[in-house]
């Protein structure tokens, strides 16, 4: 507890910040799927028309309009507007302390796969048995699938990328990375 607060230090931050389910809230109200010049599916920006093929970068860009949210560096306290800015701080000021924290954080996928567990629960619908996200609604037949997505909701999780020490918020976009940037490399 902070300064004889009732409210802990999350608490505070959460309510100075918004929380990231608030921020992908933000971002969805903002994005919309449109078909673009060449009639391929597209994502434009709301606020100011920019068109995205992908529906991550139209977010990362779409974040840069929205206001009331931070992120803030583990290792230094600074703050960044967006996700990707922060990552990039990471990655260039921090190098040799991230490698530090992730050798202290050795049991971070244990404590992955308990977050990622407690936020899904099995159901039955007229589909048959399902898994639910119980932070966004989404539903899916495979465990593993909606765990994959379920990751995407969770903060203080990293993988960083062994070849280039680029950080990734899930396994899956690291996986992806490793597969269309370091195809050769071993």
């Amino acid at each position: 507890f902070l300064n004889g607060s009732s409210e802990t230090e999350d608490e505070i931050i959460e309510n100075q910040i918004g929380t990231i389910p608030e921020l992908e809230q933000k971002i969805a109200e903002k994005a919309e799927k449109v078909i673009d010049k060449s009639g391929s599916w597209s994502w434009r920006c709301k606020d100011c028309g920019k068109v995205c093929k992908k529906k991550y970068k139209i977010s990362s860009h779409i974040e840069t309009h929205l206001e009331g949210f931070s992120h803030t560096c583990t290792f230094c306290d600074r703050k960044y507007k967006t996700r990707n800015s922060l990552s990039s701080h990471i990655n260039l000021a921090h190098r040799e302390k991230r490698e530090i924290k992730e050798e202290i954080t050795g049991d971070q996928e244990e404590k992955l796969r308990t977050e990622i567990n407690n936020r899904m629960e099995k159901i039955e619908t007229e589909e048959g048995m399902m898994w639910k996200c119980t932070e966004c609604g989404k539903m899916l037949k495979k465990k593993d699938k909606l765990g994959n997505h379920v990751e995407t909701h969770l903060e203080g999780f990293s993988h960083t990328c062994v070849h280039c020490d680029k950080i990734h918020k899930t396994r899956g976009s690291l996986n992806m990375h490793i597969r269309t940037c370091h195809r050769g490399d071993k």
